[in-house]
């Protein structure tokens, strides 16, 4: 009966009282084979849009026996390499120059798992489809330092970082910013474009919400640095229905142009049907308006002791609990 040969690593199974004198020679070829597929190295040229790796039976020169294959050389088009139909596994270091082209590794007949250029996978084949171990892999721990140069997908379950609540900081680099986002955990703030919050939240640059805001337990301050920058708060049909202008001082309702005051209320509209200003004192026993000022014995000051006035000039119209009044007003006497 002549020899056989498994079905993997092309194995020369020698039959009884065959082989005689080359016994051998056959039995040190199949160790160097097994040796192969435990630590053994190949490097391949990629000689075709459909190569295969060389699987031959009893030599010890097919590539296919060896643990880890090297595939080198220049894609001229779309490729894939084959083994043969069999279960086995394999270490693929991609050193080829893709381009724009796919590099598939399959075995014969079978379904491909594609290569990604310049890195090295660890795969395995059940005779029709070629897996690769890390696509879909377990729990995954690495002690040193993880760095990853292709896209990262986190789909399906939560994102912890830092777990044990080490003193150690997060960023986010952009296009052009190295500190995109950052969080000090030592000080157990986040900054947003600055690798130095000064609170638990440090913008620098700008901040824009679509949705609700809540401030909620605490104050709010606008402009604590006392830079010149303005406020402004718009409504439906009103630009500025309030307005800081931070370099004048002055705040104007209805105005980005207070002119005239420290405050100025600007209907902004020329047929409004509505007042300027109304007052809805719900406390009867207190005034609608206070005024503080200066008080002079003459018409110097913002107060005035002075009974004499000037020329009644005009009459401002007031609107009382529902009824229209005038107030007279007279010029300087």
């Amino acid at each position: 009966m002549a020899s056989t040969y498994s079905s993997t690593l092309n194995l020369e199974l020698q039959a009884s009282g065959e082989s005689s004198g080359t016994w051998g020679t056959i039995t040190n070829n199949n160790l160097t084979k097994v040796e192969s597929a435990i630590k053994g190295y190949v490097a391949v040229a990629i000689a075709s849009t459909t190569d295969s790796l060389t699987a031959t039976d009893g030599t010890t020169a097919d590539e296919q026996s060896n643990a880890i294959i090297k595939l080198t050389g220049t894609l001229t088009g779309n490729t894939t390499m084959q083994c043969e139909a069999v279960e086995n596994w394999y270490i693929v270091d991609n050193a080829t120059t893709m381009g724009t082209y796919t590099l598939g590794f399959k075995p014969a007949g079978g379904t491909a798992t594609n290569l990604v250029a310049s890195s090295k996978h660890i795969l395995y084949s059940d005779g029709s489809t070629m897996f690769d171990v890390l696509e879909d892999a377990g729990n995954i721990k690495a002690n040193g330092t993880l760095t990853v140069s292709g896209n990262t997908s986190l789909d399906g379950g939560t994102f912890v970082f830092n777990e044990s609540s080490a003193d150690l900081d997060f960023r986010i680099e952009g296009n052009g910013d190295a500190n995109l986002f950052f969080t000090d955990a030592g000080n157990d703030r986040i900054g947003i474009k600055t690798a130095s919050p000064s609170t638990e939240l440090h913008v620098v640059g700008g901040v824009k919400a679509t949705g609700a805001i809540d401030f909620d337990g605490g104050g709010f301050t606008f402009n604590d640095s006392g830079a010149s920058v303005d406020f402004r708060a718009e409504t439906n049909t009103l630009e500025n229905a309030f307005f800081i202008d931070g370099s004048a001082d002055k705040i104007g309702f209805g105005t980005d142009t207070p002119a005239d005051a420290s405050v100025e209320i600007n209907q902004a509209n020329s047929s409004g049907a509505i007042a300027c200003l109304s007052l809805d004192q719900d406390d009867t026993d207190q005034e609608f308006i206070k005024f503080d000022g200066t008080t002079a014995s003459d018409q110097s000051a913002s107060l005035t002791t002075d009974t004499s006035v000037g020329s009644l000039t005009g009459h401002i119209r007031v609107n009382i609990n529902g009824t229209d009044f005038w107030i007279p007003y007279y010029a300087t006497n």
